[in-house]
Protein backbone atom coordinates (compact mmCIF):
# COMPACT_ATOMS: atom_id res chain seq x y z
CA UNK A 1 0.00 0.00 0.00
CA UNK A 2 1.56 3.53 -1.24
CA UNK A 3 1.85 5.60 1.85
CA UNK A 4 0.58 9.32 1.74
CA UNK A 5 2.42 10.85 4.15
CA UNK A 6 4.07 14.26 3.10
CA UNK A 7 6.92 15.97 4.81
CA UNK A 8 5.55 19.46 6.17
CA UNK A 9 8.99 20.60 7.54
CA UNK A 10 12.61 21.93 5.71
CA UNK A 11 14.66 22.64 9.31
CA UNK A 12 13.73 20.39 12.52
CA UNK A 13 10.88 21.68 14.73
CA UNK A 14 11.97 22.09 18.49
CA UNK A 15 10.15 22.07 20.93
CA UNK A 16 10.51 22.59 25.05
CA UNK A 17 9.13 21.43 27.87
CA UNK A 18 8.62 24.60 29.98
CA UNK A 19 8.41 28.35 29.80
CA UNK A 20 6.32 28.16 26.44
CA UNK A 21 8.94 26.94 24.17
CA UNK A 22 6.79 25.30 21.71
CA UNK A 23 7.70 24.57 18.27
CA UNK A 24 5.80 26.26 15.19
CA UNK A 25 5.60 25.02 11.69
CA UNK A 26 3.56 26.25 8.79
CA UNK A 27 1.38 23.96 7.02
CA UNK A 28 2.55 23.68 3.10
CA UNK A 29 -0.83 21.83 1.58
CA UNK A 30 -4.26 22.87 1.91
CA UNK A 31 -6.87 19.95 2.30
CA UNK A 32 -8.49 17.69 4.71
CA UNK A 33 -5.78 16.64 7.67
CA UNK A 34 -6.18 13.10 8.39
CA UNK A 35 -3.15 12.19 10.70
CA UNK A 36 0.51 13.15 11.77
CA UNK A 37 3.53 11.68 12.54
CA UNK A 38 6.66 12.99 14.30
CA UNK A 39 9.71 11.70 14.23
CA UNK A 40 12.55 12.57 16.51
CA UNK A 41 15.74 14.08 14.64
CA UNK A 42 17.89 15.28 18.28
CA UNK A 43 17.16 15.80 21.52
CA UNK A 44 15.10 14.66 24.77
CA UNK A 45 12.84 16.45 27.53
CA UNK A 46 12.74 15.84 31.11
CA UNK A 47 9.75 16.63 33.57
CA UNK A 48 11.98 15.24 36.72
CA UNK A 49 15.80 14.42 36.64
CA UNK A 50 16.77 10.82 35.32
CA UNK A 51 13.67 10.63 33.43
CA UNK A 52 14.36 10.98 29.55
CA UNK A 53 11.90 10.86 26.51
CA UNK A 54 11.08 12.25 23.20
CA UNK A 55 7.14 12.54 23.99
CA UNK A 56 6.10 12.63 27.41
CA UNK A 57 6.76 11.83 31.30
CA UNK A 58 7.90 8.61 32.46
CA UNK A 59 6.57 9.85 35.86
CA UNK A 60 4.09 6.31 36.39
CA UNK A 61 2.49 7.99 39.66
CA UNK A 62 1.40 11.12 37.53
CA UNK A 63 1.07 9.52 34.16
CA UNK A 64 0.78 5.81 34.34
CA UNK A 65 3.31 3.62 32.15
CA UNK A 66 3.83 5.68 28.54
CA UNK A 67 1.81 8.42 29.38
CA UNK A 68 2.75 10.98 26.19
CA UNK A 69 2.31 14.68 26.41
CA UNK A 70 3.35 15.48 23.04
CA UNK A 71 0.44 17.87 21.91
CA UNK A 72 0.02 19.36 18.09
CA UNK A 73 -2.17 22.24 18.66
CA UNK A 74 -3.56 25.07 16.26
CA UNK A 75 -2.53 29.09 17.06
CA UNK A 76 -4.95 29.35 19.29
CA UNK A 77 -3.86 26.65 21.17
CA UNK A 78 -6.55 24.32 20.71
CA UNK A 79 -6.28 20.51 21.05
CA UNK A 80 -5.86 18.62 17.33
CA UNK A 81 -3.56 15.90 17.65
CA UNK A 82 -4.83 13.96 20.03
CA UNK A 83 -8.04 15.37 19.34
CA UNK A 84 -9.01 17.02 22.97
CA UNK A 85 -11.30 13.92 23.69
CA UNK A 86 -8.72 11.73 24.29
CA UNK A 87 -6.63 13.80 26.77
CA UNK A 88 -6.60 12.46 29.87
CA UNK A 89 -6.68 14.31 33.56
CA UNK A 90 -3.78 14.76 35.94
CA UNK A 91 -5.16 15.57 39.44
CA UNK A 92 -1.57 17.07 39.82
CA UNK A 93 -2.64 19.63 37.44
CA UNK A 94 -5.85 20.24 38.68
CA UNK A 95 -7.79 17.52 36.78
CA UNK A 96 -6.62 19.42 33.26
CA UNK A 97 -6.43 17.23 30.36
CA UNK A 98 -2.82 17.11 29.43
CA UNK A 99 -1.29 13.59 28.86
CA UNK A 100 -2.87 10.23 26.42
CA UNK A 101 -1.71 6.71 25.54
CA UNK A 102 -0.84 5.26 21.83
CA UNK A 103 -0.81 1.50 21.31
CA UNK A 104 3.13 0.55 20.70
CA UNK A 105 4.40 3.63 21.56
CA UNK A 106 7.06 4.45 24.16
CA UNK A 107 8.30 7.73 25.69
CA UNK A 108 11.65 6.75 23.11
CA UNK A 109 10.37 5.38 20.16
CA UNK A 110 11.69 7.04 17.14
CA UNK A 111 8.43 7.94 15.52
CA UNK A 112 4.71 9.57 16.95
CA UNK A 113 2.12 8.62 14.67
CA UNK A 114 -1.12 9.73 15.76
CA UNK A 115 -4.38 8.16 14.99
CA UNK A 116 -6.62 8.86 12.45
CA UNK A 117 -9.21 12.06 13.55
CA UNK A 118 -12.59 10.70 13.59
CA UNK A 119 -12.99 14.09 12.20
CA UNK A 120 -10.97 15.82 9.34
CA UNK A 121 -9.46 18.64 10.23
CA UNK A 122 -9.63 21.50 7.45
CA UNK A 123 -5.62 22.81 7.32
CA UNK A 124 -4.97 25.71 4.89
CA UNK A 125 -1.04 26.02 3.37
CA UNK A 126 0.70 28.50 5.72
CA UNK A 127 -1.51 28.12 8.59
CA UNK A 128 0.61 27.99 11.80
CA UNK A 129 0.46 24.72 13.99
CA UNK A 130 2.28 24.65 17.12
CA UNK A 131 3.45 21.73 18.90
CA UNK A 132 3.31 21.54 22.60
CA UNK A 133 4.71 19.45 26.03
CA UNK A 134 1.49 18.82 27.44
CA UNK A 135 2.47 20.30 31.16
CA UNK A 136 4.38 23.72 29.03
CA UNK A 137 0.87 23.97 27.28
CA UNK A 138 -1.29 24.52 30.39
CA UNK A 139 1.63 25.84 32.20
CA UNK A 140 1.22 23.28 35.22
CA UNK A 141 4.07 21.41 37.27
CA UNK A 142 6.58 22.63 34.75
CA UNK A 143 9.56 24.34 37.10
CA UNK A 144 11.69 20.91 37.04
CA UNK A 145 11.17 20.00 33.29
CA UNK A 146 14.33 20.59 30.90
CA UNK A 147 15.18 19.80 27.34
CA UNK A 148 14.52 20.04 24.29
CA UNK A 149 13.26 17.73 20.89
CA UNK A 150 13.78 18.16 17.68
CA UNK A 151 11.67 16.59 15.13
CA UNK A 152 10.31 16.36 11.59
CA UNK A 153 6.65 17.03 11.04
CA UNK A 154 4.72 14.47 8.21
CA UNK A 155 1.08 14.99 7.75
CA UNK A 156 -1.69 12.53 6.04
CA UNK A 157 -4.35 14.23 3.99
CA UNK A 158 -7.56 12.50 2.84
Amino acid sequence: MLENWHKINTDPVCFGARDNQHGAFDITKSGLLKTMKLVHKSGSIKCFPNSKSYWGCRNKLAYGKNGLLTIITNAKKEAILPPAGDLKANAECNNKKLFYRLNGTTHTSPELVFGDLPNKVSVSRNQVLQIWYGQDWIDCSERNNNGITCVDVYAWYD
